[in-house]
């Protein structure tokens, strides 16, 4: 079904509305006559989605994270449906304090792009790019025919949120096909991955000492609870456990209507068990390991929750290292 035209209230929280042949110059304007502000810019993050209903939901996502992480902030709706074809711009300066002295602005772009296809998106929003910049496309829901080599091809890092997907398998080839593609270059960084960090750090630590280390080999059950939606989370976090046990141990989930993304987290086999849990509204992660007559248990801080803190951890190491590229053809295994 095709997405209806945003709201009138929703495209006025988007600044400037403002002729896209004068984008830059009205850029320009924007920061003239204004010596007390600084603009500040080391990417481009942009926010794609092509459902006019979260537009002013992505708007605020993108405010919160340019509050932390100097960019230019691209803003896209596209309307791949609607007709005839017309294309809108909106400019605006997203600014914060910094050290009490000085304000730091991002600017923001907002982009309608009625008729959108992958040409138009490169056409008019690509040509609004902050020069020698990468691009970060936090791509929102399902990979639709918009995503294709026009694309995918001047992308640096693509975020996405694979446990919001209609149907991962299918979503998970098209992203295996486009990252192997000769034109690709970009690295994937997904939001159901990210969920787990801190559980999987907290895991770690459950079988770090001499005595649960000796009984890692008779581990033979995962047993995790997520929070409804969030399925491909624990599927994951269980990929990677057997991948760093080089075992497969037996999965078992379950879910519940509240809560964090992730709850609990239990390993166990004859005479051993490691828990990682999380209470809800609780800041920290209880562990707690025992084999035998012993036993360890620590608290370790938890996962931050909200999709904007997601994103700004991403940024905050954004030339850093990640498995998830070298886990993807499991996980894609799992769903069969």
């Amino acid at each position: 079904m095709a997405s209806p035209a945003p709201s009138t209230l929703d495209l006025d929280r988007l600044g400037l509305e403002t002729p896209i042949p004068r984008i830059d110059r009205a850029l320009k304007d924007l920061w003239k006559n204004d010596e007390a502000k600084t603009r500040a810019s080391l990417i481009n993050l942009a926010i794609y989605t092509e459902d006019s209903r979260v537009l002013a939901e992505d708007n605020d996502l993108l405010e919160r994270v340019a509050a932390e992480h100097a960019c230019r902030a691209l803003l896209v709706l596209a309307l791949p449906e609607a007709q005839p074809p017309r294309a809108r711009a909106w400019i605006q300066a997203l600014c914060r304090p910094y050290q009490g002295k000085e304000t730091v602005c991002s600017e923001q772009l907002s982009f309608v792009l009625e008729g959108g296809d992958a040409a138009q998106v490169q056409n008019i929003v690509f040509a609004h790019l902050d020069s020698d910049l990468p691009l970060v496309v936090w791509w929102q829901a399902d990979l639709t025919k918009n995503f294709e080599e026009r694309f995918y091809s001047r992308i640096d890092t693509l975020i996405i949120d694979s446990s919001r997907w209609s149907d991962p398998a299918r979503q998970f080839d098209a992203l295996l096909a486009a990252m192997n593609a000769e034109t690709a270059g970009f690295d994937v960084r997904d939001l159901a991955w990210t969920r787990s960090h801190f559980m999987r750090t907290a895991l770690a630590s459950c079988f770090q000492d001499a005595p649960a280390l000796q009984h890692l080999s008779q581990l033979d059950t995962i047993r995790i609870t997520h929070l409804k939606g969030q399925r491909m989370t624990a599927l994951m976090l269980a990929n990677w456990i057997n991948q760093r046990l080089k075992a497969t141990l037996k999965v078992d989930l379950s879910e519940k209507e509240t809560g964090p993304a992730l709850q609990s987290v239990v390993l166990s086999g004859p005479g051993v068990c490691g828990e990682v849990r999380r209470d809800c509204d609780s800041c920290f992660i209880q562990v707690c390991t025992s084999c035998g007559e012993h036993e360890h248990k620590d608290l370790l801080p938890a996962d931050v929750d909200t999709d904007a803190d997601l994103v700004s951890e991403q940024l905050s190491r954004f030339h850093g290292s990640t498995l998830y590229s070298s886990m993807l053809p499991h996980v894609r295994e799992m769903l069969k």
